[in-house]
């Protein structure tokens, strides 16, 4: 019984906790990203690459956007991944730069080294009710990428 208490207890004290946190996507305010920002954005988008890694392709189209999802069905994101981002399968490592908010979207750079290649990627997030979602990976070409 005494177990039980404990529990209900722990319970509470992790549901109150969670409503006292301020939402870190709630309302993106132009400019760099917060640290909590920046630490849920990386986490994001490396559990994404974790499972395109793995080619585990519904666990990693889960990470993409809703806006994404309703455009794009999980067999063309596998073909999108293998024929032009096929570097994000043998990555090696991840790089994360800077992080920006505009126009209420989140960006993140992003260098992943594959075989000897640096490709440098600019990821576009979207927050919609507190859910990251990726909706774009685009190659950054050399120069181009924010200073970091």
């Amino acid at each position: 019984m005494k177990f039980k208490s404990v529990l209900i207890i722990s319970l509470s004290m992790v549901l109150l906790s969670a409503c006292s946190t301020t939402a870190p996507f709630k309302s993106l305010m132009a400019g760099p990203c917060s640290d909590k920002q920046k630490q849920l954005v990386t986490d994001h988008i490396s559990s994404q690459v974790s499972a395109i890694s793995k080619q585990d392709w519904p666990l990693a189209y889960s990470f993409a956007s809703k806006s994404f999802q309703e455009s794009i069905d999980v067999k063309s994101f596998e073909v999108i991944i293998t024929d032009s981002y096929s570097f994000l399968i043998n990555n090696e490592g991840l790089t994360f730069g800077e992080c920006e908010i505009k126009e209420e979207r989140i960006f993140q750079e992003v260098s992943t080294i594959s075989s000897d290649t640096k490709s440098e990627l600019s990821y576009r997030l979207s927050a919609v009710d507190e859910k990251l979602g990726v909706e774009a990976a685009n190659l950054v070409e050399q120069g181009e990428a924010l200073k970091t």
